[in-house]
């Protein structure tokens, strides 16, 4: 739970670094377009000038109103006075201005704000509009001292959110590592929570096993032994099998008497184990047959350590449960498996 808190957290803080990384580039775009409509709206100036005024005839004389300002700006407004007497909305100038704008492949909405000899000029009507857009440089003419008679030119410029995004190239580039990131983030958390959910398995599988062999050893614990050999050979309702002398063997209750002085019982993997050997010839087992038919495992991919540990721990309960009969040996037989020895109770005597 811990991890996944910290994970959610990761991310929140990441998507929180990326917004405020795009806000900062989307706004440095957004001052670099109104840096660059400045420009422009300084060349279109130029341009109206030399479409309606055409070619300039002579220059402005200084001394007709001499005082400090140069005879260059004298002369622009000179230009831009008649400008307005020729166009007294300065529509095309705004006309202008959003045709060059198309032209450096910048779209955007625009009006101008522009004042002569005291009154106020707007080419938007809408006011809101002035209040949303960003304002350029303006752009100041002056023939004398009087603030009345200055000419003041202002657009005013409103871009589109796909005119930022199209021109802001830093911020592809930061769109693009963060979903990279942000895909690296998905895969190595569905990565961790495979694993997790793995490890949980191979816990609960443990656990199962666990459970299994406490259980086992608690049916080992209440076995029972058997009533009186004589008395149980004799009935008719137990099926009993010699395998050698004094040696009698009960495969349907799992019960092995010898000399009538030993009577065990056999259960679950230690009587399937016993009835195996039995069974095949010479009593031979290899570990592949005890993991398929006596402890139901697969053996498609080879014998794991895990198999051979399993196949040994059968084994060991089973001769854990013979050691009463001297008769009985379960031999190794080394890369193959397990040979069960019965012996005979003369051989026995003679050996003693």
């Amino acid at each position: 739970m811990k991890q996944k808190i910290y994970i959610i957290l990761s991310c929140v803080s990441l998507t929180c670094l990326f917004s405020w990384w795009l806000w900062s580039a989307f706004h440095m775009q957004l001052n670099k377009l109104c840096s660059e409509s400045s420009l422009v709206f300084a060349e279109v100036i130029q341009k109206e000038k030399t479409l309606r005024i055409g070619r300039r005839f002579g220059d402005y004389d200084p001394m007709s109103s001499p005082n400090k300002i140069s005879g260059t700006e004298k002369g622009e407004w000179c230009d831009q006075d008649f400008l307005f007497y020729k166009d007294s909305t300065r529509t095309l100038l705004d006309s202008l201005f959003r045709a060059t704008l198309l032209e450096h492949k910048i779209q955007a909405n625009t009006a101008l704000h522009c004042i002569r000899e005291g009154r106020v000029i707007k080419t938007s009507p809408n006011d809101t509009f002035y209040e949303e857009a960003f304002p350029l440089e303006q752009f100041v003419y002056r023939i004398d001292e009087n603030p009345d008679r200055m000419i003041m030119l202002q657009a005013y410029i409103k871009f589109p959110f796909g005119t930022v995004w199209l021109h802001g190239y830093l911020m592809w580039g930061i769109s693009g590592f963060g979903l990279l990131l942000l895909g690296g983030v998905i895969i190595a958390y569905r990565f961790w929570c495979k694993k997790m959910q793995e490890l949980q398995r191979q816990q609960q599988h443990e656990l199962k096993q666990q459970e299994l062999l406490q259980k086992r050893q608690e049916l080992q614990e209440k076995e029972k032994w058997l009533p009186t050999p004589d008395l149980l050979i004799q009935s008719k309702t137990i099926n009993w099998v010699g395998l050698a002398e004094d040696l009698f063997f009960d495969k349907e209750h799992g019960g092995l008497c010898y000399k009538n002085e030993v009577n065990i019982c056999l259960v679950e993997n230690s009587l399937r184990l016993f009835c195996l050997f039995v069974q095949v010839e010479e009593h031979k087992l290899t570990y592949e047959k005890i993991c398929i038919e006596v402890l139901a495992r697969s053996t498609k991919y080879g014998l794991s350590k895990a198999d051979r540990d399993a196949v040994a721990n059968a084994i060991r309960h089973l001769r854990k449960h013979l050691e009463q009969i001297p008769i009985i040996q379960i031999e190794a037989i080394r890369g193959l498996g397990y040979q069960m020895v019965i012996s005979t109770s003369t051989l026995d005597e003679e050996s003693h």
